[in-house]
């Protein structure tokens, strides 16, 4: 693999996408058969394909934004139990 496309898929999270993947088919099925007798096949297909972008704009949201940081002097880490 070239070099720049290795950069470029440097921190991909690829299981996070596959995630992202089945979900959206699991949901599919119910979105077209929701839609079906309102709009039609087109509409169906249409509502899926719209899951489906929002599903994978999500997803790169949550893979391409880094976490909030922790406060460094948080007690958070520390156990309750002495």
């Amino acid at each position: 693999m070239p070099k720049r496309i290795r950069h470029l898929l440097n921190g991909f999270h690829d299981t996070t996408m596959l995630l992202t993947l089945v979900l959206w088919l699991c949901v599919v099925p119910f979105v077209v058969l929701f839609t079906l007798p309102f709009f039609g096949w087109q509409g169906g297909l249409a509502a899926a394909a719209i899951t489906f972008l929002i599903a994978l704009a999500l997803c790169w949201g949550v893979c391409l934004f880094p976490k909030i940081p922790e406060e460094v002097g948080s007690n958070a880490h520390r156990s309750s139990l002495r």
